[in-house]
């Protein structure tokens, strides 16, 4: 478990990053009870920048996993949302082992 999860079983969730309960459950109101990223999911997990321990808002599981393993760094986040939408860098082939940049 998270030190941001809720504990299971009790009524007083654990929170971190200098959040009390009642600030961290305005975050989520704000948020409309949803996580701030995919807008689907209930946001359980309190989100924070690594390097300033900034919290930025509360994600869902998958989310929060998402952009941790994506290093928290926006350029890597955005070249995979270049990829999903079919806009990644592609270098074009234009002899064997010969390659064309995109202009």
């Amino acid at each position: 478990m998270t030190a941001c999860q809720p504990t299971v079983g009790s009524a007083r969730p654990r929170t971190n990053y200098g959040l009390t309960e009642a600030e961290r459950d305005s975050l989520i109101a704000a948020q409309y009870g949803l996580c701030a990223i995919c807008l689907t999911a209930p946001p359980i997990h309190v989100d924070h920048c690594h390097k300033t321990g900034r919290v930025r808002g509360v994600l869902c599981f998958n989310c929060n996993s998402a952009i941790g393993l994506l290093r928290d760094d926006p350029e890597t986040i955005n070249r995979a949302a270049d990829y999903l939408e079919g806009n990644a860098w592609k270098p074009t082939l234009v002899a064997p082992g010969v390659y064309q940049l995109p202009s």
